[in-house]
């Protein structure tokens, strides 16, 4: 069956009925007036979970629990099996597409008669003399495909042992009718369903399709006659406007808005019917009421459990086989049977409210692992044994079910009891901020349930076994009850006195008399004004076919109850689509004319920021096929969402019909192309705008493109359309940390695996944000060089604020950056990276904790440069020298965070290269740094005897004299057979033993610099990410290190001693940072630095640390440098912060 769902950018701004919930009340009533020609949109909060999709283990079943509790709630908003604890009694109820249908045990059968002689019910209801409810009866009972379960069918022990406690109680005992499947072919909707296997799981989701939920009957129906259904809607409460139509406020889940704390959205309609159950269409009335809504004070009253009981005949002396499949193969099981199949019926008592009925049922085999353990200390504590000679047999058995599992053994022999009785009807559920309750104090312990205990006690001897309450129900838990039937709340009466719905569901609209609202129905068990004794599920939908019948009737439509024959499947799109969520704020002038060029629309947004005229959306942009929305520019992918704009309205506006086009290209500029935004604004007093926004995205380096797509140029129309008049333009931008909750709702649809899904959201990624994505996302988008077609690698989110991207410029114009993480207020501390890779090296996240997260969780302001020889900018592929990075960058950079920061001093921490040319910095006079850690290498130069070999080979001046300007470190399995054969000589350079890997990237970093790393402490992910931190370097920057490894010290680009006669000019506190086992520069080039530091400014200032068993850079990214590492930069900079 193809999916009956739509997706929410869909959604229209106006129906003629909007029901709200999918279980029995709103799919029959959906179905009903949309056969009946009517507009209709059904909202369901959960999730459609098609046969297959269901949970079949204990992994799976716990990630679809949610728990409403007093003081706070657990689990997914959309999960399957939504429990709401109480102190008094606690509630299970479905929550997904088709409601509780999809987790009962779809029993059908008819309450006893007296029940609506009672006089809580609506006087015109039993007027009619039962005509249109058991018209309404018979129209359910022909949808539902209700049956028993057939003779000739297996024979099912646990109905056998429900049998044989019926005769020693002396009662009737008879098989009811379910809506199951016994056959393979098509149901009345016209849908195709497989015969029932017989795998007991019913009440955690029919996997087989065989189970009649709404999902397999009235909702494709309802779909098939023009409804329009949209899942994962929470409805929070409704409003009548201003023009009589009412307002129905929704938030839509699983998009990410929740991220943004976005407002909710609104869809209007003429007609409203509540269906979302007992609990939930409660709930919105008295949430609606909170916010305005006139309605009786009877909301929430009237409550009632069903006379619910849950119960088990435990370690019994006979095969009872009550647990599900699960997971299991069902072939090699026997069966099991449907949940629910035979009834002892008790009502037949002089007093209707006596009456009771027990039925058996099945444990899902989802549950069923971690069953015998829990049952057997259960049974201990507050088992009743009616068998006591059995005991020994009975531990015999609890043991075999622990061995082997709970189809053996004693769980094989135990009875699963469900029991409905009348409970009085007198609880109630109320909010409490903002959560519905149920209250319902001392409830367990009346009389009825007593007797219910005596019953099932005489139920289970007749089984020789043990009679055992519901674990949530016992002397522990102060007699509380669980329901699975839940019913009133908004029970039906004659007038507002008694009630909150009149006999055909409108409600009531004052606190008495019997005036309603207009268009406003409630249609689900809710509105049932007393227990029922049996499984509720065909009354509430009798009632709500005669609920569509009145509608129909008093409107003039009419209801085609006509058979239309199978319904034709189409094909399900196999493209992989993208769904994300955009948040973007700004100013906009409220002024007509207008605006074509972006220092034009950024004129306007000064204006409209002059004027307090603030714009924000929130926006969800889907589309179901990427590779049309990234190869078509004529592909338009859907929006939705909201707009704040208080010039506009005082309350937020509901986007629909919008349209966003990825990158068309501006044929008037050359390689530029434009994002394109266009969507209609509805106010909630009616009004409506249209909204045309474009960014213009040019290739660049990272800043450049950050600016570009978060930038949008914004016109606002007044109308449907851009062709009405222009009432405001200006400018919107994406905030850092929004782009990065942006990036976390990114959802990959229709991907076959996680491979694909993974792979699918880097390119839309990198496509959607260029670099930008690679910065800030969460993947990398880089081949590997053992396959080059593997996925690419998911990265964990950094535990830092939000990044800033800080361009800025040195004074021969050279484009650099700056990153900030504004963790505290501590620093300003400027990190500086080596040559040949860039800051990632700080930020890099295969590691538990890298420096950026150890400094930002001790509260620093940190700085993150990426100077000219960062692979991050496009300096790195120029010719530069040292001095260069010394005399240029490093002045602008500190200058630029002592601008953007107002500090007087920053900290700095400077790796390899960045130490070196930092050290060369302060002795050509850089001033604004108070102290600093050099990390490896400073003034001095000692080196292992394979480097000075290679300086004294002038092997970089060799390299430029072939006409090699650069080398870098990144390699793949795709590579011309020149770098090949380089990679594969690179394999001969000599290592030791214990330092030798297969990696061309290692191999080239190794030749380039010498071993950098001891292989130890680096983990796999690390060393397999190598080529995401190192690249190009140019050639004369090699050239300027060779000069100095050769002269022994630092020197300039002529090769002159120009910076060390000014050692006064390092007299600030200075910590050295270097590895014992540093390959590329020997730990006495520090100490060497050191000790000409001391003798020239006294040793107060400095200090040294040599870290056992390091190399290099892996006092940056080792796997352990926040332990071993990082407590001694973080040592020094905690003890400079006021120098």
């Amino acid at each position: 069956m193809n999916r009956l769902a739509s997706s929410i950018e869909d959604i229209q701004d106006h129906y003629t009925i909007v029901v709200v919930g999918s279980g029995y009340g709103g799919a029959i009533t959906a179905s009903r007036l949309a056969r009946a020609g009517q507009k209709v949109c059904v909202l369901e909060r959960g999730r459609e979970l098609q046969p297959g999709e269901f949970p079949d283990t204990a992994l799976e079943a716990a990630a679809e629990l949610q728990m409403e509790a007093p003081h706070g709630r657990t689990g997914p908003r959309t999960g399957l099996f939504n429990l709401h604890l109480g102190h008094d009694i606690n509630v299970l109820v479905g929550c997904g597409l088709g409601g509780t249908s999809l987790i009962n045990a779809n029993v059908s059968i008819r309450p006893d008669p007296r029940v609506f002689e009672d006089p809580s019910w609506p006087t015109l209801l039993r007027a009619e003399g039962m005509k249109r409810m058991e018209h309404g009866f018979s129209l359910a009972e022909r949808m539902l495909g209700a049956r028993p379960y057939p003779e000739h069918l297996p024979s099912l022990p646990k109905l056998n042992a429900l049998q044989k406690s019926a005769e020693v109680l002396g009662q009737k005992f008879y098989r009811p009718s379910i809506n199951v499947t016994f056959e393979d072919g098509v149901n009345e909707a016209g849908v195709t369903q497989k015969a029932c296997n017989l795998c007991g799981d019913c009440c955690s989701g029919c996997n087989y399709g065989s189970k009649n939920t709404v999902l397999m009957n009235y909702l494709p129906d309802a779909r098939r006659h023009g409804a329009e259904i949209f899942t994962t809607v929470d409805v929070r409460y409704i409003e009548r406007g201003q023009d009589g139509r009412w307002r129905v406020h929704y938030q839509a889940l699983g998009t990410g808005r929740e991220a943004f704390d976005a407002p909710s959205l609104f869809v209007t309609a003429d007609l409203v019917i509540l269906a979302a159950g007992t609990l939930g269409s409660t709930e919105l009335l008295l949430r609606s009421r909170e916010r305005g809504l006139k309605v009786s004070e009877r909301v929430g009253r009237s409550f009632s459990g069903n006379g619910d009981v849950l119960a088990f005949g435990y370690n019994t002396a006979q095969e009872i086989r009550g647990v599900g499949s699960g997971n299991l193969p069902v072939k090699n099981l026997p069966p099991v049977g449907p949940c629910i199949t035979g009834i002892v019926d008790m009502r037949d008592t002089p007093e209707v409210r006596d009456g009771m009925i027990l039925e058996e049922g099945v444990i899902p085999g989802a549950l069923g692992e971690m069953l015998p353990a829990a049952f057997e200390v259960v049974a201990d504590v507050d088992g009743l044994n009616t068998a006591e000679a059995q005991v020994l047999a009975q531990k015999e058995r609890e043991a075999e079910s622990l061995v082997h599992g709970p189809r053996h053994g004693a769980m094989l022999n135990t009875q699963t009891y469900l029991v409905m009785t009348h409970d009085g009807a007198d609880g109630r559920m109320e909010l409490e901020n903002d959560r519905l309750r149920v209250v319902w104090p001392g409830v367990g312990s009346r009389a009825i349930f007593q007797q219910v205990d005596n019953r099932l006690k005489e139920a289970t001897r007749a089984l020789k076994g043990i009679q055992m309450g519901n674990p949530l129900w016992t002397d522990l838990h102060g007699d509380r009850l669980i329901s699975v039937h839940p019913l009133g709340g908004c029970v039906m009466a004659d007038s507002a006195d008694t009630g909150v719905v009149d006999h055909t569901g409108r409600v009531f609209s004052s606190e008495q008399g019997s005036s309603v609202h207009e268009g406003l129905y409630v249609c689900d068990g809710s509105i049932i004004p007393t227990s029922l004794g049996v499984n509720p599920l065909l009354t509430i939908s009798a009632l709500a076919e005669r609920c569509a019948m009145i509608i129909s009737e008093e409107r003039g439509w009419k209801i085609d109850y006509s058979l239309k024959g199978p319904i034709s499947e189409l094909p399900v799109p196999v493209t992989p689509g993208i769904r994300f969520t955009e948040r973007m704020k700004g100013h906009l002038a409220i002024e007509g004319g207008a605006a074509s060029r972006p220092e034009e629309f950024e004129a306007a947004e000064a204006r409209g920021k002059k004027d307090g005229s603030s714009f924000e959306f929130v926006l969800t942009i889907v589309s179901n096929d990427l590779d049309k929305l990234v190869g078509d520019p004529k592909h338009e992918a859907r929006m939705m969402g909201t707009v704040i704009a208080p010039a506009l309205s005082p309350h937020p506006l509901t986007v629909t019909h919008g349209g966003f086009n990825l990158f068309v290209e501006d044929k008037a500029s050359v390689e530029t192309r434009l994002m394109k935004y266009r969507m209609q604004l509805t106010a909630e007093d009616g009004r409506s705008f249209f909204f045309y926004g474009y960014k213009v995205v040019r290739e660049g380096p990272i800043w450049k493109v950050w600016h570009d797509t978060s930038t949008l140029y914004v016109t606002l129309h007044e109308g449907l359309d851009d062709k009405g008049p222009v009432v405001g333009k200006g400018v919107l931008r994406i905030a850092p940390e929004d782009f990065i909750k942006q990036l976390g709702t990114l959802e990959v649809t229709h991907a076959k695996n996680a491979e694909e899904r993974l792979a699918t959201t880097v390119r839309f990624g990198r496509y959607f944000a260029g670099v930008v994505y690679d910065y800030y996302g969460g993947a990398v988008a880089k081949d590997t060089l053992l396959d080059p077609n593997a996925p690419p690698r998911k990265k964990r989110p950094l535990r830092v604020p939000a990044p800033k991207l800080v361009p800025f410029k040195t004074r021969d114009g050279v484009e650099l950056l700056l990153t900030r993480y504004q963790a505290g207020t501590k620093g300003p501390v400027i990190l500086s990276h080596g040559l040949g890779v860039s800051s990632r090296i700080f930020s890099i996240d295969t590691i538990e904790t890298n420096l950026v997260e150890y400094l930002c969780a001790n509260e620093y302001d940190v700085w993150l440069l990426d100077y000219r020889s960062s692979i991050l900018v496009p300096a790195s592929n120029t010719q530069y020298s040292g001095d260069d990075v010394a005399l240029k960058d490093y002045p602008a950079a500190v200058a630029t965070v002592l601008k953007e920061t107002g500090a007087p001093s920053v900290q700095m921490v400077a790796h390899c290269y960045g130490a070196t040319t930092f050290s060369m910095a302060l002795l050509g006079g850089l001033q604004g740094v108070r102290s600093a850690v050099c990390s490896q290498i400073s003034t001095e130069f000692v080196v292992p005897k394979l480097v000075e070999i290679k300086a004294g080979l002038h092997t970089p001046n060799l390299l430029e004299k072939l006409g090699i300007k650069s080398l870098t470190a990144y390699t793949d399995s795709k590579a011309d057979w020149m770098s090949r054969l380089y990679n594969q000589a690179l394999d001969l350079y000599p290592v030791d033993q214990d330092e030798e890997c297969d990696s061309p990237v290692c191999h080239r970093i190794t030749f380039m610099y010498s071993l950098l790393y001891e292989h130890a402490q680096l983990n796999e992910a690390t060393h397999a990410a190598l080529h995401e931190m190192f690249g190009v370097a140019t050639v004369k920057a090699f050239d300027g290190l060779a000069d100095m490894i050769r002269a022994g010290h630092i020197v300039d680009a002529q090769e002159k001693d120009t910076y060390r006669p000014h050692l006064k000019r390092m007299a600030l506190p200075i910590r050295f940072i270097h590895g014992e086992s540093n390959g590329c520069f020997l730990p006495e080039s520090t100490q060497r630095t050191y000790e000409a530091l001391v003798k020239a400014n006294g040793a107060g200032l400095y200090s040294r640390r040599v870290i056992p068993k390091y190399g290099h850079i892996d006092c940056i990214f080792g796997k352990n440098a926040a332990k071993d590492v990082f407590p001694h930069i973080l040592e020094h900079l905690e003890a400079t912060q006021k120098v």
